[in-house]
């Protein structure tokens, strides 16, 4: 080989070497940076949440025989399926890259052990599992974040809005209802006695969306030539299943409750042979309405607009006709 030819597959190893390193110096650069999360819980359970906001309110969570509780109202049951979505979110809740490690970037964010706007805590059996720091917002939805356990801020896709400290905000609204296929019979005292006819091949069934009977409603206290609106008992039945609380109000009947007597009571018998009561009043000075079930030991609040509107469906002159 000539001096030449040598010369010139010098070159080459020397451009095929260059053109490799530089290749792996490319993909370094434009490789994305790893997502980890930003707190890891491992396999343990979590049986404890608690949410605290800017002010030092909180909001408690414990787990007590497989279901969330709310101890500050008399371990009345949460809304296990918000609670669970928002354990879910937290522990899904990815770093990206940091905004920020230093004291005055902590500070600038909202996101010191002093200084927050949400500081979310999780435990499992007495022991500190996690803690976040949720602090100003990037933009909507998003919110800045930091782990105790680390310095570095990212942003995360969480609002702080979607933490409330009221308990309110998480208490099962839907623990006073019977659902409507379980309702076998309604009794509006003094004013009509609904009985659900159910054909012998449905027996109990819970399918709401059936064909119904073409007589779905009877009742045993009709007068000559009275009979039951179907339409109308059906929509009172409906109307009774999605009867829903908007706060606790503790266990002991205050003098600002009108329950004695009640101004509108109903009864409902069920598919199990239970019997649920409800007795509702006027709050003075207030629109809400106070309920008490016989199935929970509470005094409720609902709302005026649904119990007014309850009271008109339970009106005879709308389910009876002359």
């Amino acid at each position: 080989m000539t001096r030449l030819g040598q010369l010139l597959a010098v070159l080459l190893v020397l451009q095929l070497g260059l053109a490799f390193g530089l290749n792996q110096i490319q993909t370094g650069l434009s490789a994305p940076p790893s997502q980890t999360l930003l707190i890891t819980s491992g396999d343990v359970e979590i049986d404890q949440l608690t949410i605290e906001d800017a002010d030092g309110d909180q909001i408690n969570f414990r787990k007590a025989h497989g279901f969330w509780i709310i101890p500050i109202d008399g371990d009345f049951p949460a809304d296990q399926e918000k609670v669970e979505n928002i354990l879910e979110r937290l522990r899904e809740l990815q770093r990206g890259l940091p905004i920020g490690t230093t004291p005055a970037a902590l500070q600038r964010f909202k996101v010191e052990e002093n200084s927050f706007e949400r500081r979310i805590t999780l435990y499992s059996d007495e022991v500190l599992i996690a803690e976040i720091f949720l602090g100003t917002s990037p933009r909507a939805r998003m919110a800045h974040a930091r782990s105790s356990n680390d310095t570095s801020v990212f942003e995360v896709k969480l609002a702080t809005y979607e933490l409330p400290v009221q308990s309110k905000e998480w208490q099962d609204e839907r623990v006073v209802q019977v659902p409507y296929p379980d309702i076998e019979a309604i009794v509006v005292p003094g004013v009509v006695n609904l009985v659900r006819n159910r054909t012998p091949d449905t027996g109990a069934s819970t399918n709401a969306s059936a064909t119904p009977a073409p007589e779905l409603w009877s009742s045993p206290e009709l007068g000559p030539g009275e009979s039951i609106q179907q339409e109308s008992a059906d929509t009172l039945a409906k109307k009774i299943s999605v009867l829903r609380i908007v706060d606790v109000l503790g266990r002991d009947l205050e003098a600002v409750y009108e329950l004695t007597p009640p101004q509108f009571t109903l009864a409902i018998e069920t598919i199990n042979d239970d019997t649920v009561v409800y007795e509702f009043g006027a709050i003075e000075g207030e629109d809400d309405y106070v309920l008490k079930a016989s199935i929970r030991p509470e005094y409720f609040r609902v709302p005026g607009y649904l119990i007014k509107s309850l009271i008109q469906a339970a009106d005879r002159d709308a389910i009876v006709i002359q």
